[in-house]
């Protein structure tokens, strides 16, 4: 009995942690005929207009080098990973079959479990590759209690309420642009 309990905490040890909202790191695999990595690869390239639901069109940045640029020094080390939707549930909808999250590292976390996230939906892929992205999620301990965003203005608002932005981070759209 003590060998079997010895050996199921050396594996806990080492599996890769658990990343934000129960999602494990993924260091490869496959989701549903898709590569996690490609899926994650997908996500870092995914023009922020994709995303955006015609919101804010004028964003010529990827989603990862929005993310870099508002997240600035305040984070120690951004994750990408893919596999199936986390921030789903009732309020939100029931997601997609295919995700790319990127899990913030924050510089100075309020806890142990502030680890700002956000998530890219995927269509269904063709051709063993990821198909559109049509939508984002965030979650993130925000100054007034966790948020869950449906919109990346609503994430980079739940941001601004504890970090200061970086210049030129937040790209505001004049209308019709």
């Amino acid at each position: 009995m003590r060998i079997v309990l010895g050996l199921m905490l050396a594996m806990l040890a080492t599996t890769p942690a658990l990343a934000a909202r129960g999602r494990p790191a993924h260091a490869a695999g496959v989701t549903k005929g898709v590569a996690n990595a490609a899926l994650a690869a997908a996500a870092r390239t995914t023009p922020v207009a994709a995303i955006d639901y015609d919101l804010k069109r004028c964003d010529p940045r990827t989603v990862e080098q929005w993310l870099k640029a508002l997240v600035g020094a305040n984070a120690r080390s951004i994750a990408w990973s893919g596999g199936p939707c986390t921030v789903v549930g009732p309020g939100i909808d029931s997601g997609s079959d295919w995700c790319a999250d990127a899990v913030i590292t924050l510089a100075h976390p309020k806890n142990r479990s502030d680890r700002p996230m956000i998530e890219v939906f995927f269509e269904a892929p063709k051709a063993g590759r990821p198909g559109a992205a049509y939508a984002f999620r965030g979650v993130m301990q925000a100054a007034d209690g966790e948020d869950v965003s449906r919109f990346r203005d609503g994430f980079e608002a739940d941001w601004t309420s504890r970090f200061p932005a970086p210049e030129g981070a937040i790209v505001d759209c004049a209308e019709g642009q």
